[in-house]
């Protein structure tokens, strides 16, 4: 993706804010597209392209570029930050969702 439709999605999906964080909660930065540094980001697709996933907006995700090397090609479940995430996906819409997977000691119950 270049880096005007980049901005493009970054602006419908962030506003005019200068940082943002990804789903898994790592910052990011609007001027750092495609810059592998402490706060560079890509577009991602969340359904990988490889398992069946569409070439579509419906399909991308703005997020760190650490957080899309550990997500890999990892679907429906994989996990960053050692935290748990399902890939979801909502047909009436027509888009992919990521969920984070609460675990039963993160829950607060006993």
């Amino acid at each position: 993706m270049n880096k005007k439709k980049a901005l493009e999605l970054w602006e419908k999906e962030v506003g005019s804010k200068d940082y943002s964080y990804d789903f898994a909660g790592r910052k990011i930065k609007k001027d750092d597209f495609l810059l592998k540094n402490q706060v560079g980001w890509v577009i991602g697709y969340i359904r990988p392209l490889e398992l069946g996933g569409k070439d579509y907006d419906g399909n991308t995700i703005i997020m760190h570029h650490t957080t899309n090397e550990e997500k890999g090609n990892f679907y429906p479940e994989f996990e960053t930050l050692n935290k748990k995430f399902v890939i979801k996906y909502d047909d009436v819409e027509d888009f992919y969702y990521i969920e984070r997977i609460i675990t039963s000691d993160e829950s607060g119950f006993i």
